[in-house]
């Protein structure tokens, strides 16, 4: 039997009259090959589609692909060279001389980090350096133990800065959001875009008001306590004025904070708690020493 070659007809390839050499139509397929490439098409389908709407396994529980992400102001605690302390004293000189220059730096760290809080917890460590600095001292002073001194950084540093700190921002940070949000023409909340407040940004003003609150109640007054505890009118005035300015203060910068970001309106409420401050500061004044009282409750 004689060998038959086969060579294809390239001009009938092309034309309407097609070659058998493949099956063009689903009739030229066997049964097996139809549900083979009907089974094989829909699970291809399914298998993009389900990938789309709900993702893969592995790229949902793979630790490698997380949304989790530590925060960049807590790994900067673990990593020393990479703190600023220069800047943060530089915004600690100029919170006691001048808080608003400290604020206007806001819209280039929002440019450059695109967001308003700190990444540097320079400016904190060093708060509760102060902070701890001035309970040793109040307490090698007037209450020389151990235990004492371990309480006064207690209050001064956990529950007067930290737990106090906590609420007021957590206050601020809903009232900002809630009733200072500008608003559209509609009467509606603007969209949350780069106007955004961050909780964070909220615990920075507070760190910044309470510098204040530190100079004047944990550095002047530890001074000048002898004569603020006398039981005479001068050292009562002298006392609660002192008090007086420092919560007045507090609540200016806290002012300012809010007031130099630019999606948030009628700010100027904030300061209304100097007002009733003002009326319970002008009642203590009629025999009530409010330095006597905290040093009790301090001591006690």
């Amino acid at each position: 039997m004689s060998k038959r070659s086969y060579t294809p007809n390239l001009g009938t390839m092309g034309s309407s009259s097609h070659s058998s050499i493949l099956p063009t139509t689903i009739n030229d397929l066997s049964q097996d090959d139809l549900a083979s490439f009907r089974s094989g098409r829909s699970s291809t389908s399914n298998g993009t589609n389900r990938s789309r709407v709900f993702g893969s396994r592995t790229d949902r529980f793979s630790p490698s692909r997380s949304n989790f992400k530590i925060p960049i102001f807590i790994k900067r605690f673990f990593k020393p060279p990479t703190l600023d302390f220069e800047t943060a004293i530089w915004e600690i000189f100029y919170l006691i001389v001048s808080p608003k220059r400290v604020y206007k730096s806001l819209y280039y760290h929002k440019q450059t980090k695109n967001r308003w809080a700190r990444d540097d917890p320079s400016f904190m460590i060093l708060l509760v350096g102060f902070l701890t600095l001035s309970a040793i001292a109040w307490g090698v002073a007037y209450s020389p133990n151990i235990i004492s001194i371990l309480k006064l950084i207690l209050y001064m540093v956990f529950i007067d800065f930290f737990i106090v700190g906590v609420f007021i921002s957590t206050l601020g940070w809903f009232l900002a959001n809630r009733f200072f949000r500008k608003r559209n023409t509609n009467n509606t909340i603007g969209a949350v875009t780069e106007g955004d407040l961050e909780w964070a940004y909220c615990f920075d003003v507070h760190c910044n008001s309470f510098l204040v609150i530190w100079v004047l109640l944990y550095m002047i007054q530890f001074i000048l306590l002898p004569l603020l505890t006398m039981s005479n009118w001068f050292g009562l005035f002298l006392g609660n004025t002192l008090y007086f300015i420092s919560i007045s203060y507090y609540f200016i910068i806290t002012f300012y904070g809010y007031n130099a970001l630019p999606f948030l309106e009628h700010t100027q409420l904030i300061l209304f708690p100097i007002g009733i401050f003002s009326v319970l500061y002008f009642i203590s004044l009629f025999g009530f020493n409010v330095a006597k009282a905290m040093t009790s409750n301090y001591f006690s």
